[in-house]
């Protein structure tokens, strides 16, 4: 791309963003990875943290992804971006351990005391509590994803601003190192929840 087309690409802001983002946390910045979109790969402990652009529906935003040495733990904590969770919406397992959180996200989980474990670090609640938009942080077995879009919707859009960026990527980090500290379950030391079939969908 020429100096004038690069001027004029609707997505410099972005791509110059990113670029300084990565070279601040140690990444690689490729262009048009394998998702197909600009990519920032980041190594942190013996992983590797990319950050990418998901589209779907036409709508664009942005995602973190690592495969972590995980077993058959799964939750989403959707956070909702400095509003507060209706008072009558608020989940019974947050009013009861974690209190401090309950007006501010909301989860599913099948193992309450892992959740428990993972929650339990105070650097970990208050990235929580001060993330700066709506996001979604989702594990599944052996696979944590930091999603910038609040739950049922899909049109949070593209982190551009580099503050943001490294507020996504603390959290994000926090959750990772929790989840490889706490392991694998042991047979029959797992205490389930169900997962729950309605949440308030965020306007």
């Amino acid at each position: 791309m020429g100096f004038i087309e690069n001027t004029l690409h609707p997505d410099r802001k972005r791509q110059e963003n990113w670029r300084r983002f990565s070279h601040e946390v140690g990444g690689i910045f490729i262009v048009e990875g394998v998702s197909g979109s600009d990519e920032v790969h980041i190594p942190f402990m013996d992983h590797r943290v990319q950050l990418s652009t998901l589209t779907e529906r036409r709508s664009s935003r942005t995602v973190l992804t690592s495969r972590y040495s995980g077993d058959e733990f799964q939750f989403k904590i959707f956070g909702w971006g400095g509003r507060s969770v209706p008072k009558v919406d608020r989940d019974p397992y947050l009013n009861s351990e974690f209190p401090d959180l309950a007006p501010r996200i909301k989860v599913e989980f099948n193992d309450s005391k892992k959740l428990t474990s993972l929650l339990e670090s105070p650097d970990l609640r208050q990235m929580l509590l001060e993330a700066p938009s709506f996001f979604t942080l989702k594990a599944t077995p052996s696979l944590l994803r930091f999603d910038n879009c609040a739950h049922d919707s899909m049109d949070n859009g593209v982190i551009t601003d580099v503050n943001h960026l490294h507020s996504a990527f603390n959290l994000f980090k926090c959750a990772l190192y929790r989840l490889e500290a706490i392991g694998p379950a042991s047979p029959g030391d797992v205490e389930t929840a169900p997962i729950a079939e309605q949440w308030l969908a965020v306007a």
